[in-house]
């Protein structure tokens, strides 16, 4: 009777276990930063629509490109590879399952569409042609949608 006992005790914390492992975990919008040659810097939080279980996050930005404008120049090469680091959110944590990442550089009016990244490559180039540019980061989970931008000089 006592090793039948441990046997379904034994498979209760096998369970308990795995459903913890599988947990898809509930977070807030991220931090997202830019890594170029080494040198890392923070984008701007524009527009977040977000829903978690206990957490709304809004917030609308009526002219994303111009809040971007506004942002410290980070200067580089043309073709110039970067990264993109996602930091959990400080206030609710978790991680990002399925996420979707895209990535463009707006001048003016006209957008070029760098890449769509993948939840374990966030790594991209920029284009080859010099200027002034805005950066857009669009971030979507199935808890919502947030926006990121930064103001990109390629000299």
């Amino acid at each position: 009777m006592r090793r039948y006992l441990n046997v379904i005790a034994g498979f209760f914390f096998i369970v308990l276990l795995t459903a913890c492992i599988g947990e898809d975990y509930d977070a807030g919008p991220p931090e997202i930063r830019l890594s170029v040659n080494e040198d890392v810097y923070s984008l701007k939080k524009a527009n977040v629509n977000w829903k978690t279980e206990d957490k709304e996050f809004k917030n609308k930005v009526e002219n994303p490109l111009t809040l971007a404008s506004e942002q410290k120049e980070i200067k580089v090469s043309p073709n110039q590879s970067a990264e993109l680091i996602l930091l959990e959110n400080k206030e609710d944590g978790g991680e990002y399952t399925n996420e979707t990442i895209e990535v463009s550089l707006w001048q003016g009016d006209k957008k070029i569409e760098l890449t769509s990244l993948t939840p374990n490559d966030h790594s991209f180039s920029f284009t080859n042609d010099p200027g002034h540019y805005v950066l857009v980061v669009e971030f979507s989970t199935k808890n919502g949608s947030s926006e990121y931008v930064g103001n990109i000089v390629l000299k």
